[in-house]
């Protein structure tokens, strides 16, 4: 059983997805962020908590789209949330 954070989303006119696994068997055991299908770009989590991993998850997927446009699929502006 794995803990996933997943939005979906679309960059740049693309519908896409987006996804945090904060753990596998535990918060915190695994911790990945994914782009579509792409391979799981692996980080090592600095906190104990699921709120947390999860921020610096977005941190992580934020600082790769830098100069992407995101939007959420009815076309808002995406917010991170």
């Amino acid at each position: 059983m794995s803990i996933r954070w997943l939005r979906n989303v679309v960059i740049d006119g693309e519908k896409s997805t987006v996804e945090i696994q904060v753990g596998d068997r535990h918060i915190g055991d695994k911790c990945y962020t994914r782009i579509n299908d792409e391979v799981e770009a692996w980080f090592d989590n600095y906190y104990d908590g699921r709120g947390e991993i999860i921020a610096q998850g977005v941190d992580i997927l934020r600082n790769r789209l830098a100069g992407k446009t995101l939007t959420y699929p009815d076309g808002r502006p995406y917010d991170w949330q």
